[in-house]
Protein backbone atom coordinates (compact mmCIF):
# COMPACT_ATOMS: atom_id res chain seq x y z
CA UNK A 1 0.00 0.00 0.00
CA UNK A 2 1.38 3.37 -1.04
CA UNK A 3 0.17 6.88 -0.44
CA UNK A 4 -0.96 8.81 -3.47
CA UNK A 5 2.02 9.16 -5.79
CA UNK A 6 2.05 12.93 -5.31
CA UNK A 7 2.51 12.38 -1.56
CA UNK A 8 5.53 10.08 -1.75
CA UNK A 9 8.81 12.02 -1.88
CA UNK A 10 11.39 11.03 -4.46
CA UNK A 11 13.99 11.42 -1.72
CA UNK A 12 13.63 10.42 1.96
CA UNK A 13 15.78 11.94 4.71
CA UNK A 14 16.89 9.71 7.60
CA UNK A 15 18.94 10.41 10.72
CA UNK A 16 21.63 7.69 10.79
CA UNK A 17 23.22 7.66 14.23
CA UNK A 18 26.73 6.26 14.69
CA UNK A 19 25.65 5.46 18.25
CA UNK A 20 23.60 2.57 16.85
CA UNK A 21 26.38 0.18 15.73
CA UNK A 22 24.10 -2.34 13.99
CA UNK A 23 22.29 0.27 11.92
CA UNK A 24 25.44 2.17 11.02
CA UNK A 25 27.34 -1.02 10.10
CA UNK A 26 24.52 -2.31 7.89
CA UNK A 27 24.36 0.95 6.00
CA UNK A 28 28.13 1.16 5.58
CA UNK A 29 28.35 -2.41 4.26
CA UNK A 30 25.26 -2.51 2.02
CA UNK A 31 24.24 1.10 1.38
CA UNK A 32 20.65 0.10 2.17
CA UNK A 33 18.06 -0.01 4.92
CA UNK A 34 15.43 -2.78 4.95
CA UNK A 35 12.35 -2.78 7.11
CA UNK A 36 12.08 -5.85 9.34
CA UNK A 37 9.07 -7.09 7.38
CA UNK A 38 11.06 -7.22 4.14
CA UNK A 39 13.65 -9.39 5.87
CA UNK A 40 10.93 -11.63 7.31
CA UNK A 41 9.27 -12.08 3.91
CA UNK A 42 12.46 -13.77 2.71
CA UNK A 43 13.33 -15.68 5.87
CA UNK A 44 10.18 -16.55 7.88
CA UNK A 45 7.79 -19.29 6.75
CA UNK A 46 4.25 -18.08 5.98
CA UNK A 47 5.03 -14.47 6.90
CA UNK A 48 4.48 -13.10 3.39
CA UNK A 49 0.85 -14.26 3.30
CA UNK A 50 0.11 -12.67 6.68
CA UNK A 51 1.86 -9.48 5.60
CA UNK A 52 -0.21 -9.28 2.43
CA UNK A 53 -3.55 -9.85 4.18
CA UNK A 54 -2.79 -7.53 7.09
CA UNK A 55 -2.70 -10.07 9.91
CA UNK A 56 1.05 -10.13 10.60
CA UNK A 57 1.93 -9.35 14.23
CA UNK A 58 5.03 -7.50 15.41
CA UNK A 59 4.70 -6.78 19.14
CA UNK A 60 7.28 -8.72 21.14
CA UNK A 61 5.63 -8.62 24.57
CA UNK A 62 2.03 -8.39 25.78
CA UNK A 63 0.09 -7.79 28.99
CA UNK A 64 -0.05 -10.49 31.68
CA UNK A 65 -2.68 -11.08 34.36
CA UNK A 66 -0.63 -9.77 37.28
CA UNK A 67 -1.56 -10.58 40.88
CA UNK A 68 -0.67 -7.10 42.16
CA UNK A 69 -3.22 -4.85 40.50
CA UNK A 70 -1.63 -1.68 41.87
CA UNK A 71 1.12 -0.14 39.73
CA UNK A 72 4.01 1.68 41.35
CA UNK A 73 5.32 4.96 39.90
CA UNK A 74 8.57 3.20 39.01
CA UNK A 75 6.77 0.38 37.18
CA UNK A 76 4.74 2.91 35.23
CA UNK A 77 7.90 4.77 34.28
CA UNK A 78 9.67 1.55 33.29
CA UNK A 79 6.94 0.31 30.94
CA UNK A 80 5.62 3.61 29.65
CA UNK A 81 7.46 3.84 26.33
CA UNK A 82 6.72 0.26 25.37
CA UNK A 83 3.09 0.54 26.54
CA UNK A 84 2.54 3.46 24.18
CA UNK A 85 4.03 1.47 21.30
CA UNK A 86 2.12 -1.68 22.20
CA UNK A 87 -1.25 0.06 22.19
CA UNK A 88 -0.42 1.92 18.98
CA UNK A 89 0.37 -1.46 17.42
CA UNK A 90 -2.83 -3.07 18.72
CA UNK A 91 -4.86 -0.26 17.16
CA UNK A 92 -3.00 -0.64 13.86
CA UNK A 93 -3.68 -4.37 13.82
CA UNK A 94 -7.36 -3.91 14.68
CA UNK A 95 -8.22 -1.07 12.30
CA UNK A 96 -5.36 -0.56 9.83
CA UNK A 97 -3.84 -4.03 9.38
CA UNK A 98 -2.18 -3.24 6.05
CA UNK A 99 -0.45 -0.12 7.32
CA UNK A 100 3.28 -0.27 8.16
CA UNK A 101 3.99 -1.28 11.75
CA UNK A 102 6.08 0.99 13.95
CA UNK A 103 7.83 -2.18 15.15
CA UNK A 104 9.00 -2.97 11.62
CA UNK A 105 9.22 0.25 9.64
CA UNK A 106 12.06 2.48 8.62
CA UNK A 107 11.33 6.02 9.87
CA UNK A 108 12.06 8.90 7.52
CA UNK A 109 11.28 12.53 6.75
CA UNK A 110 10.30 14.14 3.49
CA UNK A 111 12.63 17.16 3.42
CA UNK A 112 15.48 18.90 5.19
CA UNK A 113 13.15 21.58 6.55
CA UNK A 114 11.43 18.91 8.64
CA UNK A 115 14.79 17.48 9.70
CA UNK A 116 15.85 20.90 10.94
CA UNK A 117 12.61 21.20 12.91
CA UNK A 118 13.25 17.81 14.51
CA UNK A 119 16.86 18.73 15.24
CA UNK A 120 15.87 22.00 16.92
CA UNK A 121 13.26 20.32 19.10
CA UNK A 122 14.99 17.05 20.01
CA UNK A 123 18.67 17.98 19.51
CA UNK A 124 19.24 15.30 16.86
CA UNK A 125 22.45 15.85 14.92
CA UNK A 126 21.75 17.25 11.45
CA UNK A 127 25.13 15.95 10.31
CA UNK A 128 23.71 12.43 10.63
CA UNK A 129 21.01 13.00 7.99
CA UNK A 130 21.42 10.97 4.81
CA UNK A 131 19.24 10.85 1.70
CA UNK A 132 17.62 7.67 0.41
CA UNK A 133 15.47 6.41 -2.45
CA UNK A 134 12.79 3.76 -1.98
CA UNK A 135 13.45 0.82 -4.31
CA UNK A 136 10.44 -0.36 -6.33
CA UNK A 137 8.65 -3.38 -4.89
CA UNK A 138 4.94 -4.29 -5.08
CA UNK A 139 5.07 -5.12 -1.35
CA UNK A 140 6.17 -1.61 -0.35
CA UNK A 141 3.97 0.23 2.15
CA UNK A 142 4.32 3.90 3.02
CA UNK A 143 2.19 6.12 5.23
CA UNK A 144 2.56 9.70 6.47
CA UNK A 145 1.85 10.32 10.16
CA UNK A 146 2.30 13.03 12.78
CA UNK A 147 5.17 11.88 15.00
CA UNK A 148 4.19 14.43 17.65
CA UNK A 149 1.08 12.41 18.52
CA UNK A 150 3.48 9.74 19.78
CA UNK A 151 5.36 12.35 21.82
CA UNK A 152 2.11 13.60 23.36
CA UNK A 153 0.98 10.03 24.07
CA UNK A 154 4.21 9.29 25.94
CA UNK A 155 3.55 12.27 28.18
CA UNK A 156 -0.17 11.54 28.57
CA UNK A 157 0.40 7.91 29.58
CA UNK A 158 2.64 9.14 32.40
CA UNK A 159 0.18 11.61 33.91
CA UNK A 160 -3.29 10.32 33.10
CA UNK A 161 -5.45 7.22 33.23
CA UNK A 162 -6.69 7.85 29.72
CA UNK A 163 -10.24 6.86 28.82
CA UNK A 164 -10.19 7.37 25.05
CA UNK A 165 -7.05 5.64 23.86
CA UNK A 166 -8.64 4.13 20.76
CA UNK A 167 -9.58 7.61 19.57
CA UNK A 168 -6.00 8.76 20.10
CA UNK A 169 -4.57 5.92 18.04
CA UNK A 170 -7.16 6.19 15.29
CA UNK A 171 -6.12 9.83 14.92
CA UNK A 172 -2.49 8.76 14.65
CA UNK A 173 -3.02 6.06 12.04
CA UNK A 174 -5.49 8.17 10.06
CA UNK A 175 -2.76 10.74 9.48
CA UNK A 176 -4.46 13.39 11.57
CA UNK A 177 -2.50 16.60 12.06
CA UNK A 178 -2.26 18.40 15.38
CA UNK A 179 -4.47 17.09 18.19
CA UNK A 180 -5.35 18.37 21.67
CA UNK A 181 -5.76 16.48 24.94
CA UNK A 182 -7.02 17.66 28.33
CA UNK A 183 -4.49 16.40 30.88
CA UNK A 184 -3.92 16.87 34.63
CA UNK A 185 -1.34 19.16 36.18
CA UNK A 186 0.58 18.24 39.38
CA UNK A 187 -1.75 20.54 41.38
CA UNK A 188 -4.83 18.57 40.22
CA UNK A 189 -5.95 21.28 37.79
CA UNK A 190 -6.26 20.40 34.14
CA UNK A 191 -4.92 21.94 30.97
CA UNK A 192 -5.17 21.49 27.21
CA UNK A 193 -1.97 20.10 25.73
CA UNK A 194 -1.37 20.33 21.98
CA UNK A 195 0.65 17.72 20.16
CA UNK A 196 2.33 19.98 17.65
CA UNK A 197 2.94 18.74 14.11
CA UNK A 198 5.93 17.03 12.53
CA UNK A 199 5.21 14.78 9.55
CA UNK A 200 7.22 11.59 9.20
CA UNK A 201 6.96 8.52 6.99
CA UNK A 202 6.72 4.90 8.09
CA UNK A 203 8.18 2.73 5.36
CA UNK A 204 7.97 -1.01 4.78
CA UNK A 205 10.45 -1.61 2.01
CA UNK A 206 14.08 -1.26 1.02
CA UNK A 207 15.78 2.12 0.81
CA UNK A 208 19.11 2.81 -0.87
CA UNK A 209 21.34 5.68 0.23
CA UNK A 210 22.29 8.15 -2.49
CA UNK A 211 25.84 7.51 -3.65
CA UNK A 212 27.03 10.98 -2.67
CA UNK A 213 25.70 10.40 0.90
CA UNK A 214 27.21 6.92 1.27
CA UNK A 215 30.13 7.90 3.51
Amino acid sequence: MLLGKNEIPDIFYIFVSKLNPMTYHNLKETGRFLSASMVAIETVDNFKKKYENGTATYAMFGPVDQDCKAISPYALSAINTYWVEYEAEQARLAYFGKFPSRFSSVFAFGDMKTCRKVSNKYKWDLNEVKRFRLLDNPLNRVIKVNMEIISLARYAYKVSNMQHRNELWKNYWNGTGEIEMELPNPDATRQIKKSGLIWEYLIEGQLEVLQEDRN
